[in-house]
């Protein structure tokens, strides 16, 4: 493999875990915090160089994806080093998860049963979701309320809230706009969390809430009564999809990532997980086929993965 520059091994990397190279200048040794693409956030996403400055690390906060790289193309996926035990900063740590969890459940509890105009542009004015007008209003005090407040998606409410749980414990909610600007609550447990839309004998998982509600309608049309999950990211799709016997993924097609073995996300990881999974034929979510073709594509196109 022909050597690159190291912006274009720090680039690669940083598309690869879905962030945005950084916009200040990179200092050898330290992180510098750059945004995840597109509007999903902001200031969540990292990126160091190495000392000798021909490689480096990109890390994605949300959605705990960690990327090396290096000018030789030598690229491969890592976990952050874990820093030696300090058990004040571990109570400090288990404090503020309750506390953020304790935040979720406020906000949900907050929540009205309404519709909203995401849902409605997604092409179900008659969803009724959970929606507040600020869940702000439900943020601690302190410095962790005032983390919470800065890493807020942009744009006025009110918000469609999708709540993220695992094992039936509420761990994250996703904030969506009615402009359609997503961002999961900050330092919430994302890995391994869902929001569920149905229940079935069958389980599909799915990333947005948009292609979920879709997938249960395809599903619906072809008489079938299945879990549907919305699980936020394709990283996230695969590894709840992973922990359910049967399950089935709903993939994004996502532009390919030379990173990612030429494959989109969606696609990447559906087939990392060992399960079944199909994907829209053209670039695009399940939603965006729905809108474009009607439900009747979408569920021909999920008859493919029944048999």
């Amino acid at each position: 493999m022909s050597a690159l520059t190291l912006e274009e091994a720090m680039r690669q990397a940083c598309a690869a875990v879905g962030i945005e190279p950084p916009k200040h200048r990179l200092v050898p040794g330290r992180w510098v915090r750059t945004d995840s693409k597109g509007k999903n956030g902001k200031n969540d996403a990292a990126v160091k160089l190495d000392d000798d400055q021909r490689g480096g690390m990109a890390y994605n906060y949300q959605t705990a994806q960690g990327q090396r790289f290096h000018v030789n193309g030598a690229n491969d996926n890592f976990a952050p080093r874990l820093p030696k035990r300090d058990p004040a900063k571990e109570r400090q740590r288990e404090a503020e998860r309750v506390e953020i969890e304790r935040t979720c459940d406020r906000i949900v509890r907050a929540c009205r049963q309404d519709v909203h105009p995401y849902l409605k542009r997604k092409g179900f004015p008659d969803e009724i979701g959970l929606v507040i007008d600020d869940p702000r209003e439900c943020f601690p005090t302190g410095k962790l309320g005032d983390l919470l407040r800065k890493t807020m998606p942009e744009g006025d409410g009110p918000f469609l809230i999708i709540p993220g749980r695992i094992n039936g414990k509420l761990t994250t909610v996703q904030f969506i706009t009615p402009e359609g600007v997503k961002k999961n609550i900050f330092r919430g447990v994302m890995g391994g969390a869902s929001h569920r839309i149905a229940t079935g004998r069958d389980t599909w998982v799915c990333e947005g809430i948009a292609t979920a509600l879709s997938v249960r309608a395809a599903l619906r049309l072809l008489g079938v009564q299945a879990t549907v999950l919305s699980a936020f990211s394709a990283s996230n799709v695969a590894k709840v999809a992973e922990g359910i016997s049967g399950a089935r993924i709903a993939a994004d097609h996502d532009k390919p990532v030379e990173t990612l073995d030429g494959l989109g996300a969606g696609e990447f990881y559906a087939r990392r997980s060992g399960r079944k999974w199909v994907m829209p034929s053209a670039l695009g979510d399940f939603n965006d086929m729905h809108m474009a073709d009607g439900v009747r594509a979408v569920a021909l196109r999920l008859r493919e993965a029944l048999g």
